[in-house]
């Protein structure tokens, strides 16, 4: 039997594969390569680190390329050894113990899957998987797409399997952590559009259980991260905890047949609008030594350039108009109403109009208010290696914003490779959908016109102001703070909200519990077996000849 499985798998063809979604997934991950570089002027690494991020980057290239699952494999192993030897370089022991339970959880989940479908079809091509799929029984293709999914919901961050996300990006490197949020959770997002698409067919299931499964989970890391990041007083946290909640939109859209184009333009929003802010808060970090809102404030006026920088940031994360985060939630929620997904709608709407609350302390906790000490009256702007690639950024933001439609034919090239549902456009300038359509180019000349109105009567109106002389001149309310008083809100703000029922409830529960619980579990097996395994050469010799009779009499039987 051994000699026939080799005689099998020697038979089977690997390779490397050229398609537009592995493209399209790759420029990201190269163009993210590219502008952290600029970083590597003022924060100084290793030359070790260097190579271990291009080795990275090229473990990326081996997913996207590979032509089947094996290659796949292999290319997402590497990604997470990799990533492991760049997380120890800072991360505390704990948060990497996390991150390594978590990614070898990740693994196995991806090799058990492969296992079954390589059971099925005895190749690991792509094109075979289909088939495969198809001749699985129920038990066997429900075990397989659940393992499929806890492989890819680790990497997504996706809430309940996020427990190792938020330490690693809060303690990575500034310069990396931007990589790892703009990039690494695109691989997740890559292979749960090959799963769909390519092996499973979400769009000809018999039963819509897949699809609930996906979309739930989406909401309820929108959701749940979404109030998650307003409670932390930490900038990197926060960001952490809005990277599950954009991923979560992804993952909601991509429970539906046509969703693919609005996972597409979302991933770009989100690799975008990540390295930008990932970046500004590099340059924040660089010249003030801190990291946190309790530590900050008042930096508008000593960091102009990084102000507009967060702000364009903060309106494209919001998906507000006129800039290009409007555009893809444009199309994944036409798309649910186009689906008559009317209460998933309401719900990631509902998430969506929360983020403003964490979006607020962006730009509040960090560059508005007073500052939080004497040291950040005294502080300059971030150096221009810090604001390049945020410009280069921002003007790719504005100009989706102006043009929503300049991408769709490229991502249309992509979901006709996938035989999938393409989005319509009018032209550069409007998008289409069955539920109306929307005029970017007119949408951005109106804001600028209004823009323009207000920032010049508050100009005029800035001279009629009283400047105090100091941060402590507040003796007209009646109080008399130090050095030591909190003076700016970024310190609590979003406390409050944990008087609201179902926000307490989410504040107060983690899924920290939960690991707890199977921690202490895990430790109490091993206990039992390191009594049974006690090193005894007697002990283990009777357990041996237990296993032998055993064995015996199943093959009698």
């Amino acid at each position: 039997t051994l000699h026939v499985e080799l005689n099998v798998f020697n038979e089977v063809t690997i390779g490397l594969h050229v398609t537009n979604l592995a493209n399209f997934f790759a420029f990201l991950s190269a163009f993210s390569l590219l502008l952290i570089s600029f970083l590597t002027h003022h924060l100084k690494q290793s030359n070790l680190f260097y190579i271990l991020l291009h080795l990275l980057n090229a473990s990326i290239f081996l997913i996207l390329y590979a032509d089947d699952y094996l290659l796949f494999f292999i290319g997402w192993e590497i990604m997470g050894v990799v990533t492991y030897f760049l997380l120890a370089q800072t991360l505390s022991s704990h948060a990497l113990h996390k991150y390594i339970i978590f990614t070898m959880t990740s693994a196995f989940s991806l090799l058990m899957a492969m296992m079954i479908l390589y059971s099925v079809s005895h190749s690991f091509l792509y094109s075979d998987a289909r088939i495969a799929f198809e001749a699985m029984g129920e038990l066997k293709s429900a075990i397989f797409i659940s393992l499929m999914l806890v492989a890819f919901f680790i990497k997504l961050g996706a809430i309940g399997f996020h427990y190792w996300l938020v330490d690693s990006y809060e303690q990575s490197s500034n310069i990396f952590t931007p990589y790892l949020s703009a990039v690494m959770s695109k691989m997740a997002v890559f292979a749960l559009i090959v799963l769909l698409v390519k092996v499973v067919n979400i769009s000809t299931l018999s039963t819509p259980t897949l699809s609930y499964t996906l979309a739930i989970m989406g909401l309820l890391s929108s959701i749940i991260a979404t109030f998650k990041a307003i409670n932390e007083d930490s900038i990197k946290r926060v960001l952490a905890y809005s990277s599950i909640a954009q991923l979560g939109y992804i993952v909601t859209v991509l429970a539906l047949a046509n969703g693919v184009g609005g996972a597409l333009y979302h991933s770009l929003i989100h690799t975008s609008v990540k390295l930008l802010l990932f970046i500004n808060i590099a340059g924040v970090a660089y010249v003030t030594s801190k990291s946190k809102f309790s530590e900050l404030g008042g930096l508008i006026y000593k960091m102009p350039h990084s102000f507009v920088m967060l702000l364009i940031g903060i309106i494209v994360l919001a998906g507000m108009p006129p800039l290009g985060g409007f555009n893809s939630k444009f199309i994944i929620y036409t798309t649910l109403m186009d689906d008559k997904m009317l209460l998933i709608l309401a719900a990631m709407m509902f998430a969506s109009a929360s983020a403003f609350l964490y979006i607020y302390k962006l730009v509040y906790g960090i560059y508005l208010g007073q500052p939080t000490s004497k040291k950040l009256e005294s502080i300059k702007e971030a150096p221009v290696m810090f604001l390049i690639p945020q410009y280069i950024l921002a003007t790719i933001v504005v100009l989706l914003g102006a043009y929503p439609s300049i991408v769709v034919p490229y991502f249309n090239s992509i979901l006709s490779e996938l035989h999938v549902t393409q989005m319509q456009f009018l032209n550069v300038t409007t998008l289409m959908s069955p539920m109306g359509k929307y005029n970017g180019f007119v949408v951005f000349g109106a804001f600028v016109a209004i823009f323009a109105a207000v920032l010049l009567f508050v100009v005029l109106q800035r001279s009629r102001k009283k400047e105090a002389k100091n941060r402590f001149d507040i003796a007209y309310c009646g109080e008399e703070p130090n050095d030591s008083t909190h003076l700016h809100y970024g310190y609590s703000i979003g406390k409050e909200l944990r008087r609201i029922g179902f926000v307490s409830t989410i504040l107060k529960n983690s899924s920290s519990k939960f690991y707890d619980f199977v921690a202490i579990q895990t430790l109490s097996f091993s206990q039992i077996l390191r009594k049974i395994y006690s090193g005894s050469l007697s002990v283990n010799f009777h357990i041996a000849i237990i296993f032998v009779i055993i064995l015996l009499w199943w093959v009698i039987k």
